[in-house]
């Protein structure tokens, strides 16, 4: 198993790559794996990034993200690496026990196979129960704080994953916005009156 510890970068993944950025300890003993991907169709340059790039929360690229809890005795067996309490875990702003460890391209180990490790993102008009709750920031926008996206006049709602091997992702089509065409009307060049 190849997992290097800090063997990849937010800001230089390319497309196909994958990235195992962190690990967040969650109630009950867990801890939650970030999984980032740039996938097809991404939009290349985050302006995101340019306008925060000295904040490390920010990546160069639009990387899809998702997240998998998981106790740590299986992520060190299946992963190969420990997560355990002396690993160096830091507090991030939010309150949050986190330990960073940015490996490329991670593959897990399970019954003598490896899998690569691979952000499956599947586009739906039904929101979980947190999703409705938490419309502004979990439907489909234009943007952080852009108009909503819909399809077929109905929200769009993200649900990413970590899936072994080739993702099968699904984007809805989103509407297009009405165009308004002024209507045609005639006018009298002579003197600018509107005729009817």
């Amino acid at each position: 198993m190849a997992n290097l510890l800090h063997s990849g970068d937010l800001n230089t993944l390319k497309l196909g790559q994958t990235l195992l950025t962190r690990f967040r300890k969650i109630e009950g003993g867990f801890v939650q794996m970030e999984l980032a991907e740039v996938k097809e169709g991404s939009r290349g340059l985050s302006a995101a990034f340019v306008f925060n790039q000295s904040d490390n929360r920010f990546s160069r690229n639009s990387a899809r993200r998702a997240w998998q809890p998981a106790t740590p005795s299986d992520i060190e067996k299946t992963l190969g690496i420990s997560v355990g309490d002396a690993e160096g875990w830091e507090m991030d702003d939010m309150g949050n026990e986190i330990l960073t460890v940015n490996i490329l391209n991670p593959v897990a180990s399970f019954e003598g196979q490896e899998f690569p490790l691979r952000v499956q993102i599947v586009e739906t008009t039904e929101p979980t129960e947190w999703q409705r709750a938490n419309l502004n920031t979990s439907a489909k926008r234009k943007g952080k704080d852009g108009d909503y996206i819909l399809h077929k006049g109905d929200y769009i709602f993200t649900r990413s994953s970590i899936v072994f091997n080739e993702p099968s992702d699904l984007y809805l089509e989103a509407d297009t916005a009405p165009v308004q065409t002024p209507s045609i009307q005639k006018v009298d060049v002579s003197t600018g009156e509107i005729l009817s």
